[in-house]
């Protein structure tokens, strides 16, 4: 390979890194916000109900946000003539989705007997396996996503270890509080976005004043 040929392989491999990265970018604080705002919405609506009726709440919940966050990525594509479906955001897809898959499959399998208990574990599966899907994607994540993940994993272990009783009778209380699949899922998926959210823009708002 020749020196020009190497120079010209460099400058792909910083161009795909930086391509990759403003992927996540492109994920906003507003989207966060809303994600967390829709959790909240949901667990209220889903609060008294089990097997499938719950799980068809929250994704329902899933799919508005969804929506939104691939129209959020168009609106900057198209801000700044790019593409929407580049080869980063592939490549995010394809790192995230294995875990995501597994634990919605996991998920369904939990509340499919229709009894309250089942949203609990269907919300510790989803909770972990959602922060694992983000760890999934770290290499080209910037750390906020990476705290978040860590976030999700560690309460989906506290939840589900509470819940098998691992954790002892000292904490008993406070699992009788939050033995439901909807209080679960407002704390991860409700509390820990609005904080990102929250914390991305106002960071954003920042540096355009600095700017």
């Amino acid at each position: 390979m020749t020196t020009r040929e190497e120079a010209a392989e460099q400058l792909r491999v910083i161009r795909s890194m930086m391509e990759r990265a403003t992927v996540f970018r492109a994920l906003s604080g507003e989207t966060a916000l809303v994600g967390g705002a829709a959790a909240l919405g949901a667990a209220w609506v889903s609060e008294n109900k089990a097997g499938w009726a719950w799980a068809a709440v929250w994704l329902g919940g899933l799919a508005a946000v969804l929506l939104f966050n691939a129209w959020q990525i168009f609106r900057v594509a198209a801000a700044k003539n790019g593409r929407m479906w580049t080869s980063g955001l592939k490549l995010a897809i394809r790192g995230a989705l294995p875990s995501i898959m597994a634990g919605g499959f996991l998920g369904l399998l939990s509340v499919r007997g229709g009894i309250a208990s089942g949203t609990s574990q269907a919300a510790c599966f989803w909770i972990l396996h959602y922060g694992i899907a983000l760890l999934a994607i770290r290499e080209f994540a910037p750390k906020s996503m990476v705290w978040l993940g860590w976030a999700f994993v560690i309460f989906g272990f506290f939840a589900l270890a509470a819940l098998t009783g691992l954790l002892g009778p000292q904490i008993a209380p406070v699992m009788a509080y939050l033995k439901n699949g909807s209080r679960l899922m407002a704390i991860a998926f409700g509390g820990f976005h609005l904080v990102y959210g929250a914390a991305i823009v106002t960071t954003g708002r920042r540096e355009e004043a600095a700017a």
